[in-house]
């Protein structure tokens, strides 16, 4: 299984966007693309900004911007939903669950080096045939 790197993918696909985590950015914004660059939050850990950064460039490829007013929109929930899926391939996500013994929180995410929104954003994006994979697989471990 193989590990979505978005630093790798900005190097590659944005090799003169610089990105900075200096600076605290206003109310409960995490992350913005702007003409400068990409700015991320300061307070973020590294999983924190591997899923903001990640989500910030679904946005660039969707030619969409982050709407930090509205992060409940159809856009914000598309955006999260392609992001969540490469941080969290199904496999990964079926092992962090058994792992956390279904506990979605602060352990699931650091198990899957992203953070708490990402792994709820994956979950509720689930397709049917990934809902029974996971049911299905739940059932088959259990001792």
């Amino acid at each position: 299984m193989t590990r979505w790197h978005p630093w790798r993918t900005l190097r590659d696909t944005h090799p003169d966007v610089s990105v900075t985590c200096r600076y605290y950015l206003p109310g409960d914004l995490k992350g913005v693309w702007t003409d400068d660059g990409i700015y991320l939050h300061r307070g973020l850990d590294q999983a924190g900004r591997r899923s903001v950064l990640t989500h910030e460039l679904v946005h660039r490829e969707r030619g969409t911007e982050c709407n930090p007013h509205d992060r409940f929109s159809a856009e914000e929930r598309i955006v999260d939903e392609i992001a969540s899926r490469r941080l969290i391939p199904i496999e990964a996500l079926l092992d962090a669950l058994i792992w956390t013994r279904l506990d979605v929180g602060q352990e699931t995410a650091g198990e899957l080096w992203c953070d708490v929104h990402m792994v709820i954003a994956r979950i509720q994006g689930l397709t049917a045939d990934e809902r029974r994979y996971i049911d299905d697989e739940l059932k088959r471990r259990q001792p």
